[in-house]
C-alpha cells in the first residue's frame, strides 16, 4: 500500500486540544507579587505559546510518502521501518510503533499516528486491514 500522507483536520485539532490543556495550567499558577516570579511566569508562557505556534505552522507543510507491506515492514520517506509492536487501530486513527532499520536515524523507535482523514476511506480501510493482520513477534 503506497500513499502520500498530508496534515489533516483531526491532526490539527489534536494539536489544538493539547495546546489548550497545557496552557490551562497557567490559570492555576499562584498569584505571587514577586517580580522574579512574574518574569518567570511570563517567560514560560511566552515560550509555550511560541512552541505551540511554531508546531501549528509547521503542520501546514507536513507530508510523508508512506508504504506498508503485508509482512509489517514499510517505508516512510524512503527510510525503511518495521512494526516492532502490535499497532492500535481505531475508527479515528491508527497508532503504529515503528522502528527504523537505518543507522542514520537518531530515534530508531517512534510512534507514528495516521489519522483517518489523512487518507481516502478505501485507503484507510486497507491500512486498518493490514495492521489488524500484523502480529508482533
Amino acid at each position: 500500500m503506497q500513499v502520500k500522507l498530508r496534515a489533516s483536520f483531526n491532526q490539527f485539532l489534536s494539536h489544538i486540544v493539547l495546546m489548550c490543556v497545557c496552557l490551562t495550567s497557567f490559570l492555576i499558577w499562584p498569584d505571587n507579587h514577586s517580580i522574579i516570579f512574574k518574569l518567570t511566569y511570563w517567560a514560560v508562557l511566552f515560550i509555550a505559546l511560541f512552541f505551540f505556534s511554531k508546531h501549528l505552522l509547521q503542520l501546514k507543510l507536513w507530508q510523508y510518502d508512506f508504504n506498508l507491506y503485508e509482512d509489517g515492514s514499510g517505508k516512510l520517506n524512503k527510510q525503511e521501518f518495521i512494526l516492532w509492536r502490535q499497532p492500535i487501530v481505531t475508527v479515528f486513527a491508527c497508532f503504529m510503533f515503528i522502528e527504523f532499520e537505518s543507522a542514520e536515524r537518531n530515534n530508531k523507535r517512534q510512534l507514528f499516528i495516521v489519522w483517518s482523514d489523512m487518507l481516502s476511506d478505501e485507503h484507510y480501510r486497507q491500512l486498518c486491514r493490514l495492521l489488524v493482520k500484523f502480529k508482533a513477534e
